[in-house]
């Protein structure tokens, strides 16, 4: 029974580094699944739509308006795996490269 493991990577260098410890710890390439989720004009998390010019106010400063600019969820790594013990070494690969895990049902206990 082919068990996918997935983890959501904020950073496209995150999400590389996993792959590069998925492959050392032999997975092989086809095993490994990388997806874009956003792209540089997708969903951000910040203050950025607050004020209008640098110096408009006092109170709205261009740093706290435009300071935590991110973007989010930007990579989706999944890995194909054949039993529960591979299974379990790629989400420790994952987590410990950065990742937050991707099916939600995991996430409650589901």
């Amino acid at each position: 029974m082919e068990i996918t493991v997935t983890a959501i990577f904020d950073a496209f260098e995150l999400a590389e580094q996993a792959r590069a410890a998925l492959l050392a710890a032999g997975f092989g390439s086809e095993e490994l699944q990388m997806n874009i989720a956003n792209d540089e004009a997708g969903p951000v998390a910040g203050n950025f739509t607050v004020g209008n010019l640098p110096t408009q106010s006092q109170q709205h400063t261009y740093e706290r308006n435009y300071a935590g600019v991110r973007q989010a969820a930007q990579c989706v790594l999944s890995v194909a795996c054949g039993d529960q013990a591979r299974a379990a070494q790629a989400r420790q690969i994952l987590v410990r490269s950065g990742g937050r895990d991707g099916d939600p049902a995991a996430r409650y206990g589901l």
